[in-house]
C-alpha cells in the first residue's frame, strides 16, 4: 500500500521519504489532497527476474542458444534459405 505525502511534507523531510522510498514502500506524493507523483524504488533487477518473482513466467533452466547467421543464397527467399541452413544442421 503506498504513503501519502503532502509535496510540503514531501519538500521538508525529501531525504527520509527518499529512503522510505528506496526501502521499498510507494510514496504517493499529493497537491491539496490530489495524488500528484508516486515515488518508489529505482528497478535493480531486470523484467524477467521481476516476472520470475511475480510468479508469471518460469526461469529458463538452459542456456540460451544463438543460431548461426542465415547464409546468403542467391534469388532465393530468405525463409527458404534459412529452413535450407537448418536442415543441413539437423535442428
Amino acid at each position: 500500500m503506498a504513503v501519502r505525502v503532502g509535496v510540503r511534507d514531501f519538500r521538508e523531510n525529501l531525504r527520509d521519504w527518499l529512503e522510505r522510498a528506496a526501502g521499498g514502500e510507494e510514496v504517493v506524493i499529493t497537491e491539496r489532497g490530489v495524488p500528484k507523483v508516486k515515488v518508489s524504488a529505482a528497478a535493480a533487477e531486470g523484467l524477467l527476474e521481476r516476472l520470475v518473482r511475480q510468479g508469471k513466467v518460469t526461469a529458463p533452466t538452459r542456456p540460451r542458444r544463438h543460431l548461426d547467421p542465415v547464409a546468403e543464397v542467391e534469388e532465393s527467399p530468405v525463409t527458404d534459405a534459412l529452413l535450407a541452413q537448418r536442415r543441413e544442421r539437423d535442428y
